[in-house]
């Protein structure tokens, strides 16, 4: 890719500063390029945009990291923090770009005039405000169950395909800066506060659980696609891997749909079956450096599913005894209302 040819090999996990830089770049150019060719999903157009964007260097980043899980003599716990560090604060710079970049429009381009429900409709579509639903504070297991099916996408698409993930990432981030920075807009527009003063509120409020929630989705897509890397270098055993995959998929949807009855229950029982079928999938490999690489990504996954349901908690917390928050959320709800 031409932009990518622009800066050294290894700019991005060297320099978190430049890719937080290129984020917000690829992002602007992301809403431009979507909104010229594809008005009527902008959106979510300029989310693939973003990705595509990303890739090039993405994949150098997971070769990067790939080569060095499989220098480790034997796996430590420790080495799930030191080798992936410059990865996740890589990671999260790219993020917190795409982040900004989208709180930035979805609140300074209504005060120019532009419809910014029009171009980004399916962002702040998952706003249930502007979908007409009654403002409330969601439970812990409602968020728990409605997320953790976001982290698990982030892990397969990182499976399935190595660099994937990206595109929920890159979703989730422009989705909460969307929908942050027209909330803090239309509550501030509503009561007559400076809605640059809700939005630095409103972001000191919420900045913790997205960066659990954010951090957790970043871990999941690292362990998938470093995965993915170490099931195509030993290509002898994909068709088995495959095998083992699918089976296990079928079951887990089969069963899923029989615990569905149980109500929020289900959704405990269905994060068991998930890590079950994971770690099965640790027996396609038989080179035993191979499998410490998949049992170290499989921890990996284990830390983010525990930061996740932390993040969880601290999200309910804070919508429950948050009485600014909350003040902020229902002007903004009733704005649109």
């Amino acid at each position: 890719m031409v932009l990518e040819h622009l800066f050294p090999e290894n700019w991005l996990e060297k320099r978190v500063g430049y890719a937080f830089l290129i984020a917000v770049v690829y992002s602007i150019i992301g809403i431009i390029a979507a909104r010229l060719l594809f008005g009527a999903n902008s959106g979510i157009v300029s989310v693939v945009f973003v990705s595509i964007l990303l890739l090039p260097s993405l994949r150098k980043m997971f070769a990067m990291e790939e080569k060095k899980e499989e220098k480790e003599k034997k796996f430590k716990l420790s080495h799930l923090i030191t080798d992936n560090w410059d990865l996740v604060k890589t990671y999260f710079a790219i993020f917190f770009g795409i982040f900004f970049t989208y709180l930035f429009f979805s609140f300074v381009l209504p005060q120019l005039g532009i419809d910014t429900l029009n171009i980004f409709k399916e962002q702040l579509f998952l706003d249930p405000g502007l979908r007409g639903h009654a403002y409330q504070v969601n439970t812990l297991w409602s968020i728990l169950a409605n997320n953790w099916w976001v982290m698990a996408a982030c892990f397969l698409l990182g499976l399935l395909t190595g660099d994937g993930a990206v595109f929920f990432i890159a979703w989730n981030a422009s989705a909460w800066g969307t929908i942050f920075g027209y909330r803090a807009l239309t509550a501030g527009m509503f009561d007559g506060t400076n809605p640059w003063i809700y939005l630095i509120l409103l972001f000191l409020i919420v900045i913790w659980h997205v960066i659990l929630e954010g951090g957790a989705y970043i871990l999941a897509a690292i362990s998938g696609s470093v995965i993915s890397r170490d099931i195509i270098s030993k290509a002898s055993q994909i068709r088995t891997f495959v095998s083992y995959f699918l089976f296990g998929g079928g079951i887990i949807t089969l069963l899923f749909f029989m615990i569905r009855r149980f109500g929020e229950a289900s959704s405990a029982i269905s994060v068991a079956l998930f890590l079950g079928m994971l770690y099965m999938l640790g027996a396609t490999f038989k080179d035993k450096k191979h499998k410490e690489v998949f049992t170290y990504n499989f921890w990996l996954f284990i830390i983010a599913l525990l930061i996740f349901i932390i993040g969880a908690v601290v999200e309910v917390g804070v919508l429950s005894y948050s009485g600014l928050l909350n003040k902020i959320y229902l002007a903004s709800y009733l704005f649109g209302s």
